[in-house]
Formats: C-alpha cells, sequence, structure tokens
C-alpha cells in the first residue's frame, strides 16, 4: 500500500514518514507487550491531502494575515471541504474494514459480516511532543464518514495556536511530517496512565488509575485518580492514595459518543487492585528498557490484560521561576519629614530544562528478588540489636531463626507471585499474536476478492477459477488454525 502500513510491519528507519509515536509503539509490539491492533496513515498521505487541494498555500496566506486563534478556525473550515485523494480513501476504508475482526470468528463470518469497528486516532510527528500533548486524540470513531473527518481534524490539529506556539518555541520547521495512528478500541473497564520517572526520582513509577475509558480529547480532566508510587528496582508500591471518582466516561451504545457515568459509592473504591498496580509498573518498566527513554504510557486494563495504546516520549520543558524583589526608599517630604517607600517587585522568568536524565538499571526479576533476599538478609542484625535484652542465647536464636524462616516464606509468596503473572503474560501475547495473524490473513483474503471480481467483469473464467480454489484453500487454513 502506498499510503498505509500496518504496525508490524513499521521499521525504524521510518521515522520521518510515521513519528516517533508510531515507531515506539511498533518497538513496543515487536517485544511482546499488548498492543491493540493499529495501522499507520504515514506523511505521503497528508502531503497528497495538501497538495492535492492546494492547501499549502492558502494555510500560509491565511497566518500571513489573522492572529493564530483565528487563523486555526479558517483552516479547520479549509480542511473540512477539502477531499481525500481517490487512492488514499480506498487504501483508509480497506485498512479499517481489516480491523472489524473478533477473536475466534469463523472464516465464513470474517468473509461475509463487515461490521465498521470502533477506533481512536493519535498523532505521531517526527518531532517530540511536551510530555501531556494530546491535541489531535480522537476516541469513539465508526463509520468511513466520520472516519475521513477524524483524520482531517488530525491534520488540522496541527495549526491549534498551542502547537504552533510550541514549534516556534522548540525552533521547529512548519515543514514537519507526520504519521496517524488509527487503533481499534478494545473494551476495557478501567484506564491508567502511567510515567516511567517521577518530577523528583528517577528510580520511581507513578500510576494514575481510574474507571472507565481515557479521558483525552475531552474539555475536563476526569478528578479523583488513584496515585501509585512504585519502586523501579523491585516494582513494590512505596505510596498509594485512593481517592474518590465522581463518574467515569463511558460509550453510549446508540451513539458511539462518550458521556459520562455517574460512579456513585463504587468511585470511593481502589480502581487498580495491588497486582494490577505491579503489572501496569512491570509493562512500563520494560517499555522504558525497549525505548530507551522516560515514557508517558496511555493503559486500558480489563480483568488480567493491560494494553499500552499509546507511548509518549517525556520532555523536559522550561520551568516559570517567580522571584519577588523588594526595595525600599527613603526620602524627605515637602515639610521635611522622613518618608519610607517600599516597593515590590515580581520577577518572572523561564528556567531551562536540564540535561536528559540518565537511564537506571534495569534488572531481571530474578536479579530484583536476589536483592530483595540480601537487603532483607542485611536487616536481621539490626533488628536482632533492637530486640529486648534476653538471658539466654539459646532464646535469642530462636528469635532470629523465627526471623528468618518469616522472611524466607515472604520471598517464596512473592516468587509464587511472579510467576502467575509470568504465565498470564505468555497467555496475553498468545492472544495477541493470534489476532495479528488473523488480521494478515483478513487482508489477503480482501484482496483475493477484489480481484475475483475484477476477472469476473473481464470475463476472464480461467483467472477467476484459479483465484476461486485460492480463496477456498485460505478459508480452510482460517478453519484448521
Amino acid at each position: 500500500m502506498r499510503y498505509i502500513v500496518t504496525l508490524n510491519n513499521v521499521k525504524r528507519s521510518e521515522l520521518e514518514r510515521l513519528g516517533f509515536r508510531a515507531i515506539d509503539l511498533s518497538v513496543l509490539r515487536e517485544k511482546k507487550l499488548n498492543i491493540p491492533l493499529t495501522f499507520v496513515i504515514n506523511n505521503q498521505a497528508f502531503e497528497d491531502f495538501l497538495a492535492e487541494n492546494g492547501l499549502k498555500a492558502k494555510v500560509q496566506r491565511i497566518y500571513e494575515k489573522k492572529e493564530d486563534a483565528q487563523a486555526y478556525k479558517e483552516v479547520v473550515e479549509l480542511f473540512e471541504k477539502a477531499v481525500l485523494p481517490k487512492e488514499l480513501e480506498e487504501e483508509l476504508f480497506e485498512a479499517y474494514e481489516s480491523l472489524a475482526i473478533d477473536p475466534g470468528a469463523t472464516a465464513n463470518k470474517i468473509v461475509s459480516e463487515w461490521d465498521y469497528p470502533l477506533v481512536t486516532f493519535y498523532r505521531s510527528p517526527s518531532y517530540l511532543l511536551s510530555t501531556e500533548d494530546t491535541e489531535g486524540f480522537f476516541q469513539s470513531i465508526r463509520g468511513k464518514d466520520v472516519l475521513v473527518n477524524a483524520l482531517k481534524k488530525v491534520w488540522a490539529s496541527f495549526f491549534i495556536p498551542e502547537s504552533v506556539k510550541y514549534r516556534k518555541r522548540a525552533n521547529i520547521s512548519d515543514s514537519f511530517s507526520t504519521g496517524v495512528l488509527v487503533q481499534k478500541v478494545k473494551r476495557m473497564d478501567k484506564s491508567a496512565v502511567a510515567y516511567s520517572c517521577s518530577d523528583f526520582d528517577e528510580n520511581t513509577i507513578v500510576v494514575k488509575s481510574f474507571s472507565g475509558l481515557q479521558d483525552f480529547g475531552v474539555e475536563h480532566e476526569i478528578l479523583g485518580k488513584d496515585y501509585h508510587e512504585v519502586d523501579a528496582d523491585t516494582l513494590m508500591i512505596t505510596k498509594a492514595e485512593i481517592n474518590v471518582q465522581e463518574y467515569s466516561l463511558v460509550k453510549n451504545l446508540e451513539t458511539d459518543e462518550l458521556v459520562k457515568h455517574e460512579l456513585g459509592e463504587q468511585g470511593s473504591r481502589q480502581k487498580l487492585d495491588d497486582k494490577q498496580i505491579y503489572e501496569v509498573a512491570r509493562v512500563t518498566k520494560r517499555a522504558k528498557s525497549f525505548i530507551g527513554k522516560n515514557l508517558k504510557l496511555y493503559l486500558g486494563v480489563r480483568d488480567a490484560y493491560t494494553y499500552v495504546c499509546l507511548a509518549s516520549r517525556m520532555v523536559a520543558e522550561p520551568k516559570k521561576i517567580e522571584e519577588e524583589k523588594e526595595e525600599i526608599e527613603v526620602g524627605v517630604d515637602e515639610k521635611g519629614r522622613k518618608v519610607v517607600e517600599e516597593k515590590e517587585e515580581v520577577i518572572t522568568a523561564e528556567e531551562k530544562g536540564g540535561e536528559p536524565l540518565e537511564m537506571p538499571k534495569i534488572i531481571s526479576k530474578k536479579e530484583a528478588l536476589e536483592e530483595v533476599a540480601k537487603e532483607e538478609a542485611e536487616k536481621i542484625p539490626e533488628e536482632v540489636e533492637t530486640l529486648k535484652v534476653v538471658e539466654t542465647p539459646e532464646k535469642l536464636e530462636e528469635e532470629l531463626k523465627e526471623k528468618e524462616e518469616e522472611l524466607d516464606e515472604e520471598l517464596e509468596k512473592d516468587i509464587e507471585f511472579l510467576e502467575e503473572i509470568e504465565k498470564e503474560e505468555a497467555e496475553v501475547e498468545e492472544k495477541v499474536e493470534e489476532e495479528v495473524n488473523l488480521l494478515e490473513e483478513v487482508m489477503k483474503i480482501k484482496e483475493v476478492l477484489e480481484k475475483m471480481e475484477e476477472h469476473a467483469l473481464n470475463e476472464n473464467k480461467e483467472a477467476y477459477a484459479q483465484h476461486t480454489k485460492k480463496l477456498k484453500e485460505m478459508i480452510a487454513r482460517l478453519k484448521e488454525d
């Protein structure tokens, strides 16, 4: 395809065509993290869209004459009226329909029943965005017309005043390139955002969890998210704040729109249990080790399944510093009396972001367990010293032995817990791999069907018969699988 690339076919060398977010998500998918079915619209699609509608020159003229806010409104109007190149539209619809796969579906259903899937759009430029940037994110998209409009809105989002100012501050040229991620929506009960480091500690993973769908692309951020800090070495929870969430975002089954759902008493409960928090932190740690950069992950959780929807690199930005400056002036008034005048001035400056933090040591599960055991063993003499003085050495030895047994039991429980997580992870990865393989097979079947239709129109019976035989073989293979 000229414009569409499936996530498993993305190459790291295609940064200029597909953007950072697409490249990073493909790396995580390659490393067997659970990624929903996704395809990428490349920069060539954006360039051809602009060229076919003569938009580059029009946009430039608008920004020469208008302020950023008014200019953006006119750009949106231009994009809405513009049309996609015919080849791009055909490829987009074909890739979109190919996402309409349910695990376990029969071959006959795959070929004959095409229901439009629900998707999310993410923009993926070839330059790094700010850590909290969610412009150009659109959720709950279904249907071909809505799909096309959403794509045009993603492209138009690069001309939002905040995006224009960000590129100016970062000295990024207006001749940038971008990809667009289109991702099938998985059914999620809970969501989370995770940071591979905190603002103050490189070795602390921060997890914010909440009920319902992600809250990007909505007017107000969801309040009352649970907050957890996790030690990046041991993956132990070091801080937990369970907050009250008044409502969640859910999909209206009739309109596909995101609506508020009052949580009531349920909103005061812990959103993700400790086991799920551990899994989110573990996935975040792995993602950071694979990309080699600090990341903000957007995740969806359902039971034992944890999906990474998007990975954004964390970018240090200038911080505003306010300093109060006081001055005291002493003078004399007209009558010769001493006058004291105080002046106060607030000076605002920008502090440049520091150098990127160095990568912390990433250790394996076995190494983490060994370090925990070592630390606990080292604590034993200290704790023994604080014990109440006993009359006999035998009593001291007995207490020491009991303490060691308790530590052994705790360590054994930790090992069992980690083994259970690994088993669940293997099952999830196998299921995701099956979905990806199924998607590829369906796209091949669609190509054969298109060729059969072409042969039928040209009355080429021999070629039609050959492709009919090929189609039957492919369907039979799907049934066997």
